[in-house]
C-alpha cells in the first residue's frame, strides 16, 4: 500500500478546502467531502510476544476546529461587530481583483486575530 496519490491538490489555494484526503495506516487515501478536521498524528510503540507493533492514532484539536467553525460562521454573517475600518481593510484583503491575492489559510489567520 501507498500514501501517495496522483494529484494532490483537490482545493484552491484561495477558497476554503471542500475535500481532503483522509489516511489510515494500511489503507489507500480517500477523498472526503469537508474541511480535514484540524489534527494531529500520534505513533506509539506497543510491546507484547516479544515483538513490537507501530499503532497510529489521529488526535483532533478540538479547540482549533470550535474556533475555526465560529470564524466561518462570523465571516459568513458579514463580520459583525468590527469597525468600519477593519471591515474595509478585510473587505479589500478578500477582494478578488487585488494583483496579489492572499491565500485562504492567511485571509483566515488574519480573521482568526480579529475576531
Amino acid at each position: 500500500m501507498s500514501n501517495l496519490v496522483e494529484n494532490p491538490i483537490l482545493n484552491s489555494a484561495f477558497e476554503e478546502p471542500t475535500r481532503h484526503y483522509h489516511f489510515e495506516p494500511g489503507e489507500e487515501p480517500e477523498v472526503r467531502e469537508g474541511r480535514r478536521p484540524a489534527q494531529y498524528l500520534v505513533a506509539r510503540r506497543e510491546r507484547g510476544g516479544g515483538a513490537a507493533r507501530v499503532l497510529h492514532e489521529y488526535r483532533e484539536l478540538k479547540l482549533v476546529n470550535c474556533i475555526r467553525k465560529r470564524v466561518k460562521a462570523w465571516r459568513e454573517a458579514g463580520y459583525p461587530g468590527v469597525t468600519r475600518v477593519t471591515r474595509e481593510l478585510l473587505d479589500h484583503w478578500r477582494s478578488p481583483e487585488r494583483e496579489r491575492r492572499f491565500f485562504f489559510c492567511q485571509l483566515e489567520a488574519v480573521e482568526t486575530i480579529v475576531f
